[in-house]
């Protein structure tokens, strides 16, 4: 059965008609001034936040005035005044904000935290009242319940405006087909086969040069994370009983499989000193490793086009396929997934306006408003093929004048378009992008399997808000927790992974984790019902694949 995001892309006849005309001369327009007509001039004005990643070329102006905000401006029906905020330093610059009084009306940030402590301040404004003036969300509320679930507060009034994002894994690991041939093994099932293909992969020479010079997996930065998936070692987890706890069980499992890769040379020895993965990536794309295991796959077409093409002019026979999550002793477990309800947007309860705060929100979030904003103008940065798909006409042109405005449309909801779907990226009468395409594929096909459950209590933006006074604790009490076990990882056999672990409880009470537990404990007796946790992820993300 087709997904209805991909029956969205097939059968959906999007009009572009309206863009062509909304978008006419885009390049070399302004906002109006004194010559402004009547209307114009009434438009009623308001303030929107808005990241500066340093990534707007000094050419197209800046983040307050280049050619989309006066695209924006031109044809919406309020006027928007932009208020940059450093994306590193967003939460303080706009706590600063608030607390003086200067806050913008529209605020855009992904921190789940800092929007929880604005509605807390009771500085955010309910917008129930308000959504008549943003039907594009009401009809959003209505296909998608769990936005307008994940949205609400305690008080039981809505707050946040999200989006619905693409149902993907939030990684995969990419296994050497080509080695697996060589040595006659299958595609391992099992942690317990995996270990012995990672096995194979070091100690069988699979590349045929004749030195042992290749890893089995990576796990330096973010991989060790996959790794723990496996055993479903997420920090917490609901136990038999129904009660949140610490998942120290899986946790063990987890560290003695590391330990065990560790110890047998199985991954680079020196994964430590690589903070941000980019050794083991060369490694992938060298062609010496067996299992690769990514960081947070943010552009699918890069992992399985790109890279494999980077591959193959080192090694051109190289085969890679995705590989489901191997079956663990603690049982069968999905890698985390890409955040299926992403809240990104409140609005100031000072401000002035609220009707134009949400006008401006409906405004951005139509379609053809989104796809120029996404993907600029017809004939001047992209055609249609005779499929009707968009084809760029010049990437260094796009790169230039429309790539980096992408958070104008924070919170629009890709699958709503099927020209904006990571499907859109791929060109079929490429075999190489073909291929591509049904590598994704075939990795969302995983996220099927209905014995696979999520690795974690829930997404990490659906976490609950700890109290400022255990922020610090569990700051610190982590830190700690996590120098233990890497401790045991790399101790030796003096240090085993069981006392690692009795080690690491000890830390985690002594820290005050005891404190941090209670307050999960009550959080999940209250919220249980209301909360967005990973098994309700699971379901969005299977309801739109299905």
């Amino acid at each position: 059965m087709q997904s209805p995001i991909r029956k969205r892309y097939q059968k959906l006849s999007l009009s572009l008609a309206s863009v062509v005309l909304a978008a006419t001369a885009v390049a070399g327009c302004s906002q109006p001034k004194d010559g402004a007509s009547e209307g114009e001039a009434k438009k009623p004005k308001i303030t929107v936040s808005v990241y500066d990643r340093g990534n707007i070329p000094a050419s197209e102006g800046t983040l307050e005035d280049n050619r989309w905000t006066r695209w924006i401006n031109e044809r919406s029906p309020v006027e928007a005044q932009y208020v940059p905020v450093l994306r590193s330093e967003a939460v303080n610059k706009l706590n600063v904000m608030f607390a003086s009084g200067t806050a913008p009306d529209i605020v855009n940030d992904y921190d789940t935290g800092f929007r929880d402590s604005l509605y807390k301040q009771k500085q955010l404004l309910p917008l129930d009242d308000y959504l008549q003036y943003a039907p594009e969300y009401e009809k959003l509320l209505e296909e998608y319940p769990q936005l307008r679930k994940v949205g609400t507060k305690p008080d039981g009034k809505l707050y946040e405006i999200g989006k619905i994002n693409e149902p993907h894994l939030q990684s995969v690991a990419f296994i050497r087909m080509d080695w697996l041939k060589k040595l006659n093994l299958e595609v391992p099932k099992t942690t317990e086969e995996l270990y012995e293909v990672l096995k194979a992969f070091v100690e069988q020479d699979p590349d045929g040069n004749g030195k042992k010079d290749t890893y089995g997996i990576n796990m330096s930065y973010t991989s060790g994370g996959m790794v723990d998936s496996m055993f479903g070692s997420g920090g917490w987890k609901i136990s038999e009983d129904d009660q949140v706890v610490r998942s120290w069980d899986n946790s063990l499992e987890a560290l003695k499989f590391k330990k065990r890769l560790f110890e047998e040379g199985l991954v680079d020895r020196d994964y430590l000193a690589d903070q941000n993965g980019a050794k083991a990536k060369q490694d992938y794309l060298n062609g010496k490793m067996g299992v690769y295991l990514p960081p947070a796959i943010t552009n699918w077409f890069e992992n399985t086009v790109t890279d494999i093409k980077t591959i193959r002019k080192t090694v051109p026979e190289a085969e890679i396929a995705p590989m489901m999550q191997p079956k663990s002793p603690m049982g069968q477990f999905v890698h985390h997934v890409t955040n299926p309800i992403q809240m990104t947007t409140v609005i100031n309860a000072a401000a002035k306006n609220p009707q134009a705060a949400m006008e401006y929100i409906n405004f951005i979030l139509q379609s053809d408003t989104a796809l120029t904003l996404k993907k600029g103008v017809e004939n001047e940065h992209w055609n249609k093929d005779a499929d009707g798909k968009l084809k760029v006409i010049d990437l260094d042109k796009n790169m230039k004048e429309v790539d980096w405005a992408m958070d104008y449309t924070m919170f629009y909801s890709l699958p709503l378009n099927p020209h904006l779907l990571f499907e859109a990226a791929y060109d079929l009468s490429d075999p190489d992008q073909q291929a591509g395409l049904e590598m994704m594929r075939k990795a969302d096909s995983y996220l099927l399997n209905p014995e696979a459950k999520y690795p974690a209590l829930a997404h990490y933006e659906h976490m609950p808000v700890l109290p400022s006074e255990l922020v610090v604790i569990n700051t610190n009490v982590n830190k700690e927790v996590s120098d233990i076990l890497v401790k045991g990882i790399i101790g030796g056999a003096k240090y085993s992974a069981e006392q690692a672990i009795e080690d690491a409880r000890a830390a985690w009470e002594k820290g005050g984790g005891k404190q941090i537990e209670a307050f999960m404990e009550e959080w999940y007796k209250e919220n249980k019902e209301t909360a967005f946790l990973g098994e309700d992820a699971l379901e969005v993300v299977r309801s739109q694949l299905q």
